[in-house]
């Protein structure tokens, strides 16, 4: 039986960009998590952490179980709605990481999602 639970995070590859969506309307943060999850885990996650105040946190979720040696590593992507912040935290069970956010303006944001799409 797996748990359900926050997984590592590897600081360093974690990613948020922030597109613009135009004037008074709010944007969006593209989020990507890496990590290496305890074997056997699946089903990643990013979840918004609705308690948090003062900008935004997302926890990177996953199950685990039953637990074996070793670590498989994973990525996750997610996306949340949201007025722009310089800087976003990434919560793990190995810890909270604030990010960096990237801007991208609503002129290049259609170049951006179709470079991801690629």
């Amino acid at each position: 039986m797996g748990f359900y639970q926050k997984e590592p995070v590897t600081a360093a590859k974690c990613k948020a960009v922030y597109l613009w969506t135009g004037l008074g309307t709010p944007g969006v943060f593209h989020v990507t998590v890496e990590g290496d999850a305890p074997n056997f885990s699946y089903g990643f996650s990013l979840v918004r952490d609705q308690h948090f105040v003062g900008g935004l946190k997302i926890d990177s979720m996953g199950w685990t179980g039953p637990r074996a040696e070793g670590t498989t590593a994973y990525s996750v992507q997610g996306s949340f709605p949201g007025q722009f912040v310089p800087k976003i935290v990434i919560s793990g069970s190995n810890g909270d990481f604030l990010v960096d956010v990237e801007e991208i303006p609503h002129n290049k944001v259609d170049d951006y999602v179709k470079s991801k799409a690629s």
